[in-house]
């Protein structure tokens, strides 16, 4: 028996990067729940550079390669935040920064999150500034996400 693919729902950014496919968030024991007052239905894609302060960051896009051509795939963040974005440090000491450093091409990057504890130390999240963001803006959250 096999079952059919989960609905996503299609989204057109723009001519070079569609079509975006963006599938329901995974609902496992990985992925913390959205918080109250946040709904998936309400996600929208925009650059990085464009995440306002409040949004609430839900994944990201990869690109992965596929028989004949290259596919988009929703990157789910385990645990949605509150976005507190801020240029880019090149001399942040922690290993997202560093390794922005050491293996990614120039261009211009933004830091969405605070510097952070985690396991690993104090960690911040860098993307580039072009990259796509699947997020829920400030404005349509019924409650403020605590940062």
């Amino acid at each position: 028996m096999t079952t059919a693919p989960t609905p996503g729902v299609l989204f057109d950014f723009d001519p070079t990067r569609t079509p975006l496919i963006v599938r329901r968030r995974p609902t496992n024991i990985y992925f913390r729940p959205l918080p109250p007052g946040a709904y998936e239905s309400d996600g929208r894609i925009v650059l990085a550079r464009d995440v306002r302060a409040g949004d609430l960051i839900l994944a990201s896009f990869t690109t992965f390669p596929t028989p004949g051509r290259m596919t988009r795939g929703t990157s789910w963040v385990t645990r949605p935040y509150a976005a507190d974005p801020r240029p880019w440090n090149p001399a942040c000491r922690c290993t997202p920064c560093s390794l922005d450093r050491e293996v990614c091409a120039p261009g211009p990057r933004v830091v969405l999150s605070a510097p952070t504890d985690s396991r690993w130390g104090t960690e911040c999240d860098v993307w580039e500034a072009d990259e796509l963001a699947l997020i829920i803006p400030a404005a349509m959250l019924l409650l403020p996400i605590p940062a």
